[in-house]
């Protein structure tokens, strides 16, 4: 069966070849050829995914773009070929232009990402939910280093990072490099990157208003204004978003039939503040500020299918009959970047960065939603330095220093868990040359050294090991059009504060072991005829320690009585943070781009993905895990339990809610004069089930599965059109699942049916 979901996927990708191989221009006749390349730029960009792309003899990479932007993997990759930023480069980088995000509908960064090679979401259609986990390569978010402006922010977490609290509407492009990144971005990047670059005031003075709403109490409004005046720059941003999310479901299970409702408490209500601030010193000093605010208010139903056969309510304990939570979140962030070119062939630059972020999380359980809940409150300091010199054409090194603080607080807001208060330093010294021996061949070198000093708590002294990962890496042009390259890179990631302490929907493990393995990846890339680019890539990744949940009985003493914690044995459980021994996951990416005709072009994006859980965790080692955590908090001990059965059942099955297959095609017409109208197919395959995080934790609930069953795959399909109205004003509207499907995206978290966006966007 697997066998044949590899083959049916790699048969969407390669079903349409590129038609013949084309010179690829210089860097000089790029420059001297600037209309001719604009030209060229605006037909190969894609609906979709913008796939990086090299010229064979350009030698050039920088790490810092105009105006200050950070990029990844030291070059910005962008669908647009603006002849000063191509590259040369053994990775793979994907990116999310504005244009696509529009196309898409995006409100967040985790929905623009769908549909880019190498990621799997479970964010499709509408739903406010915290399992809304995406994963590159197999790999879960805990691993994956989420950066906005260059800056790290995945440690700001209750559990994962949600990429829903991430607004687009500010946001410039998104660049995604899958495969780890250990070596520039940090421990958090064993997984991958996602880089959003925020809009930075560089042209005239501009006002963007967007007003949408839309089906299940949707409503969106967002506004910004800023622009350039001689040297000093600003822009700043407003949005406000409300959903109600009780829409209509099916769920069908194989043995206990259909079950069908109105999902319940899925409601949000946020709202987002972003200011830019920039000043020009001269042509090759700048300084930049940026700043956001944003709060938001959810609610949760982890597993909201109803059971027909109970009521909503028990008549005897009152409480509903699965978990109704409410996430209070307030986050805020400040960050000054310097940025100078030192060379004066503007060869030699230097970016020094320094930034507070701050994400306070609060979670409310119970039927009116008034227990005293329960908090997570993490900031983190950064500081980086960062010098990137071409020291001459064939010769390129990237190097610096980053210093990185977590601390924060955890615990019960009443005051009975105790809390726990404390700090975590992760400093880190960094390096990555690029050689080009040969015309057709560059090679990369580098290294990360972090060293994580002592974390106390409580009387708990944790010596988290160091590490020194170093990484390779190749590209090699076969011909003008076809490129070899390969990749490998150490991983390593340390656990961070809410790994270690977290106290919201999961119960912190002190005793945590960082994560550590190999990642590879090799691949070609075939550009032909200036018309259709492809992009293949092989990978696999083998992590020891990879932190996840295991569900233990008789743990409610360790975080409060949460209303799945009670006197029923069955029920009885809460989610602990645990080392799995080891984890390996690997398959294959694939992206292609065809400008068929002036108005018309399509594209396909597929991942295939086998990550397995290669051994569970040993129970008597989270027992005993469970005991000494019992004692720091002055708990009762020596009750905890592990199932051993659903631990058995875990070893050999695909990770949870990781897609054997994800795919996504599209078509789009865009004449002349704005029009611009897509049509999107998104195919998710089996996903395993997710019990050790999501309830029913009992055996009774008739829409339970068992560890390791499958939930079905799903297609839906998705249509935007954009009407310009007046030179300034657009009509946009959007219809998702527009076939009526209904399906299940992840464990217990049912999809809607078709649902409407509509809205007027406006630019002056």
């Amino acid at each position: 069966m697997r066998f044949q979901v590899w083959v049916l996927g790699l048969g969407l990708v390669l079903g349409n070849p590129p038609v013949h191989a084309e010179h690829v221009p210089t860097k000089n006749e790029l420059q001297r050829q600037e209309a001719g390349i604009r030209t060229l730029a605006q037909a190969l960009e894609p609906p979709a995914v913008s796939v990086s792309q090299a010229p064979p003899d350009e030698t050039a990479i920088e790490s810092i773009g105009p105006a200050g932007s950070y990029s990844l993997d030291e070059v910005t990759v962008t669908g647009t070929l603006r002849p000063a930023r191509t590259n040369e480069t053994s990775t793979t980088v994907y990116t999310v232009d504005r244009k696509e995000i529009e196309d898409k509908g995006a409100n967040s960064v985790g929905e623009a990402i769908r549909g880019v090679p190498g990621v799997q979401s479970n964010v499709f259609g509408a739903g406010a939910d915290v399992h809304n986990n995406f994963f590159i390569r197999g790999l879960p978010n805990l691993g994956i280093g989420i950066l906005v402006d260059g800056r790290l922010i995945t440690n700001l977490n209750q559990e994962h990072f949600d990429l829903s609290d991430l607004p687009v509407y500010n946001t410039e492009r998104i660049e995604v490099l899958t495969g780890s990144g250990t070596t520039l971005y940090g421990t958090n990047a064993a997984g991958g990157v996602i880089n959003v670059i925020t809009r930075k005031p560089t042209g005239p003075l501009e006002a963007d208003l967007k007003v949408e709403f839309g089906g299940y109490g949707y409503s969106n409004y967002s506004a910004s204004y800023g622009g350039k005046v001689d040297k000093f720059g600003f822009r700043a941003g407003y949005r406000q978003f409300d959903t109600n999310d009780d829409y209509y479901y099916q769920v069908q299970r194989p043995t206990t039939g259909l079950f069908t409702g109105n999902r319940p408490n899925a409601y949000q209500h946020a709202k987002f503040y972003d200011l830019n601030l920039s000043y020009d010193f001269d042509d090759r000093n700048r300084l930049r500020l940026d700043g956001y605010l944003r709060g938001s208010t959810r609610g949760i139903a982890p597993f909201s299918i109803f059971d027909p056969a109970r009521p909503f309510l028990d008549s005897a304990t009152g409480e509903p009959q699965f978990e109704i939570t409410r996430l209070v979140t307030q986050a805020n962030g400040l960050a000054l970047t310097y940025d100078s070119d030192l060379g004066q062939a503007r060869d030699s630059k230097l970016q020094v960065l320094a930034a507070v972020d701050r994400n306070l999380v609060e979670e409310f359980s119970g039927v009116d939603l008034g227990d005293p809940g329960t908090y997570t409150d993490i900031s983190v300091l950064n500081f980086q330095v960062r010098h990137n010199w071409q020291f001459n054409p064939t010769n390129n090194i990237t190097y610096g220093f980053e210093y990185q603080r977590q601390f924060g607080r955890s615990g019960e807001n009443s005051g009975e868990i105790t809390s726990f208060d404390t700090g975590q330093d992760l400093p880190a010294l960094f390096a990555l040359y690029t050689w080009k021996p040969l015309e057709p061949l560059v090679i990369t070198a580098g290294v990360r050294a972090t060293f994580v000093g002592n974390i106390v708590a409580r009387g708990l002294v944790r010596d988290i090991p160091s590490s020194v990962d170093p990484s390779v890496g190749f590209r090699y042009q076969l011909l003008p059009g076809l490129a070899l390259r390969g990749n490998y890179q150490r991983i390593y990631r340390a656990p961070n504060f809410n790994d270690l302490f977290g106290r919201t929907t999961h119960i912190g493990n002190p005793f945590l072991e960082p994560e550590s393995g190999n990642a590879f990846d090799i691949g070609l890339d075939w550009q032909t005829g200036g018309t259709s680019l492809l992009r293949l890539t092989y990978f696999t990744a083998d992590v020891n320690n990879l932190t996840d949940y295991l569900l233990v009985r008789n743990a409610c003493d360790l975080n409060g009585n949460a209303p799945d914690c009670n006197d029923d044995p069955r029920s009885n459980a809460e989610r602990f943070r645990v080392n799995y021994p080891r984890v390996n996951s690997s398959g294959l990416e694939a992206a292609f781009n065809w400008k068929i005709a002036s108005e018309w072009s399509t594209f396909a994006t597929t991942t295939l993905v086998d990550s397995r859980l290669v051994a569970a965790p040993d129970p008597a080692t989270v027992n005993n895990q469970l005991v000494q955590l019992g004692s720091i908090n002055n708990s009762e001990d020596g009750t905890f339990r592990v199932d051993v059965a659903e631990r058995n059942a875990l070893v050999q099955t695909q990770y949870p809610l990781v897609p054997f297959l994800t795919s996504r095609l599209g078509v789009t017409y865009e004449p002349p004069g704005g029009l611009r109208a897509s049509l999107f197919a998104n195919i998710s395959g089996g996903r395993s089930v997710d019990v050790n995080h999501v309830g029913p934790f009992d055996t009774l609930h008739p829409a339970r599965l068992t560890p390791g069953s499958l939930l079905p795959g799903y297609t839906t399909v998705d249509m935007s059109v954009r009407v310009p109205l007046t030179p300034s004003v657009a009509l946009n509207g959007y219809v998702f699942n527009l076939f009526n499907s209904y399906y299940e995206r992840s464990y217990g978290n049912p999809g809607p049916g078709i649902n409407f966006r509509v809205g007027l966007s406006s630019t002056f």
